[in-house]
């Protein structure tokens, strides 16, 4: 155990040296809102060609909700192509949220942004739905994996995400906080056992393996390869230089949390299991038990990873279907960086989840039999 706990301290003081601390910051202009929320009262489309019917002015009119100039009715106007597919676009009666610029005046308004359709109704109904069904069928175990949960979220939104905006390099601000989430959510998931403990152990090296795998594909590829346009408006849109490296490999690492937690709390405690029905079993037959149930869990996990890359990459993969050209080879598709990224984005979630199953498996069956050794020990004595 010792030599396992000083393996997975060395790679993660690797990953962390592996790494940039700082950013530098950058200068831009701060445009200066205020957010709140406004009713669309009307939409009107005016022509501006006649010999195009797609080159119109839209002006919506807008009855602010709150702030200080709430009640007022202001109209925010849209020129050019009015192409957008069918119901994208606002409509009368919709709650939108605004951010509203002050320019010093009496009128105090320069200008209105409009943002998306106020859906918090709709958020709050699936929120309570789930929780219900949480709580009607996992009971007092759903409502830990709901704080599990929570736990994990307060660690991104409250370290990872003001840590990266203050210029720190985002990996080993990830890789910290990944396995500090496992260290808190799995004893919430599985209470203070020994099965607890490989879980952690477990999660930890798969983990770890997946950042050595992350920097080596930065290593191998060229940042624009693992890089999607999301991390570069986040680059543009920062106070600084944002280490776009560091945020891509923290994306693959994030990103295999969820698998690798899932698989550990499975191995552990199907290992705990097996020692509670056959206390005497040797560490052969309890690890070749435990693969066993490991293999048949890697198909499942694998096949349920695969239909949800699917389903939420579909619009990426008509996409793709869409760049298809007669004569083009497939690997100038694979390259294509947003399919690029999500392919070595599967690939180390899938590894660092594979590898950590006999990693959990091993360190579960020998503290179980460590365990009954020193109830035989004691008998003797």
């Amino acid at each position: 155990m010792k030599k396992i706990i000083t393996f997975l301290m060395s790679l993660f003081v690797l990953c962390v040296a592996a790494s940039p601390l700082f950013a530098v910051e950058k200068k831009f202009f701060k445009d200066s809102r205020m957010f709140g929320r406004a009713d669309i009262v009307k939409i009107e489309r005016v022509a501006l060609d006649e010999n195009n019917p797609y080159d119109v002015e839209v002006r919506v009119h807008l009855r602010l909700l709150d702030g200080r100039n709430a009640g007022e009715s202001h109209v925010v106007i849209f020129r050019g192509d009015d192409n957008m597919p069918k119901d994208m676009f606002y409509k009368e009666g919709d709650t939108v949220f605004i951010g509203v610029s002050a320019d010093g005046t009496a009128e105090g308004i320069d200008y209105i942004h409009i943002y998306d359709v106020d859906n918090s109704a709709g958020i709050a109904f699936f929120s309570i739905l789930l929780f219900v069904v949480i709580l009607l069928v996992g009971r007092l175990r759903g409502i830990m994996s709901i704080l599990a949960f929570i736990a994990t979220i307060v660690l991104i939104f409250y370290l990872l995400i003001p840590m990266t905006l203050e210029g720190k390099s985002p990996l080993p601000v990830a890789v910290g906080i990944c396995l500090a989430g496992i260290i808190v959510t799995t004893p919430i998931i599985l209470g203070f056992q020994k099965k607890t403990l490989a879980a952690i152990a477990g999660a930890s090296s798969g983990i770890l393996i997946a950042t050595f795998l992350a920097l080596l594909a930065g290593w191998i590829m060229r940042v624009t390869g693992i890089v999607t346009n999301e991390m570069m408006t986040v680059f543009y849109a920062s106070v600084i230089d944002i280490d776009l490296r560091g945020l891509a490999l923290s994306s693959i690492i994030i990103a295999a949390l969820g698998a690798i937690m899932d698989v550990c709390i499975s191995i552990a405690s199907a290992t705990e299991e097996i020692f509670r029905v056959h206390p005497e079993i040797s560490f052969a037959e309890a690890f070749r038990s435990v693969l066993t149930v490991s293999s048949d869990m890697l198909g499942a996990t694998l096949n349920t990873l695969l239909f949800a890359y699917v389903g939420t990459s579909l619009p990426l993969i008509l996409l793709i279907a869409l760049k298809m050209e007669p004569g083009m080879p497939i690997t100038m598709v694979l390259n294509y960086n947003p399919v690029l990224s999500e392919l070595i984005k599967s690939a180390v979630g899938c590894i660092g989840m594979f590898l950590s199953m006999p990693a959990t498996a091993i360190i579960c069956i020998k503290l179980h039999r460590r365990g009954a050794e020193e109830k035989v020990t004691e008998a003797g004595a």
